[in-house]
């Protein structure tokens, strides 16, 4: 569904990403996980078009996306939900999830996205006309969540979902990133919480220093004695 080869990412002089490979296949969850400064966040801009790679290829469902501009990613299919939330902190909820659904024409399905995040979320439906800037951390991660899934993702990219969240909630997202998946969305999550991300994920990507060290199935490499000593605490 959406493939990485050999991608390149420069910025200036710094090499961010040095041929990475990497692929979501339809109906995964897919982690890329490392630490600050591995090149996660640059994968996933890279991804979104939002930064030139400067060699390597990117495909989804086999069309080349280095032709193709960010709204055409979008349109694709292909959704960004960024690292930090970006919330629109003066607009409401309301107005949130309709500019993640700006670029759609399909009304009647539209209303439907607004009542399955109400599903997932339904504290943002008890805060629909409540800015978002008044919202506490959690609820805005929600907010972002959703104003990603208003957007009819087929991939949706998720950056540190779990950051600056209280921990009882941190697990509620996760669980409701898995019902995301089992409704059909495949997920590329960049994450910190090691535990957390492979805990769900399918298939497992280590970043170190812009490489590929790892890779493999989620639950083989949570076993494996490098990963378990540098990120799960063992």
């Amino acid at each position: 569904m959406l493939k990485l080869s050999n991608i390149h990412v420069k910025y200036g002089h710094v090499h961010a990403l040095r041929g990475i490979s990497l692929e979501v296949q339809k109906g995964q969850i897919v982690s890329l996980l490392g630490a600050n400064g591995a090149g996660k966040s640059t994968t996933l801009k890279m991804i979104s078009r939002l930064v030139q790679p400067s060699k390597g290829e990117y495909e989804v469902t086999g069309t080349n996306m280095l032709k193709k501009s960010s709204s055409d990613v979008v349109k694709a299919g292909i959704i960004h939900c960024p690292e930090n939330r970006r919330v629109f902190p003066l607009l409401t909820v309301q107005e949130n999830l309709k500019i993640g659904a700006l670029h759609r024409n399909d009304k009647g399905q539209i209303k439907k996205d607004f009542e399955r995040v109400f599903t997932y979320f339904p504290r943002l439906k008890e805060r629909l006309h409540q800015k978002a800037g008044t919202l506490s951390g959690g609820e805005q991660q929600m907010l972002a969540i959703g104003r990603s899934l208003m957007g009819n993702p087929s991939v949706l990219l998720l950056d540190e979902p779990s950051l600056g969240i209280a921990p009882i909630l941190v697990k509620e997202i996760f669980e409701i990133i898995k019902t995301i998946n089992k409704e059909g969305t495949s997920i590329l999550l960049v994450e910190q919480n090691a535990h957390m991300a492979m805990e769900i994920s399918d298939y497992s990507y280590v970043l170190e220093n812009g490489v590929i060290a790892l890779e493999g199935n989620s639950q083989e490499l949570k076993n494996n004695d490098r990963i378990r000593q540098l990120y799960l605490g063992a």
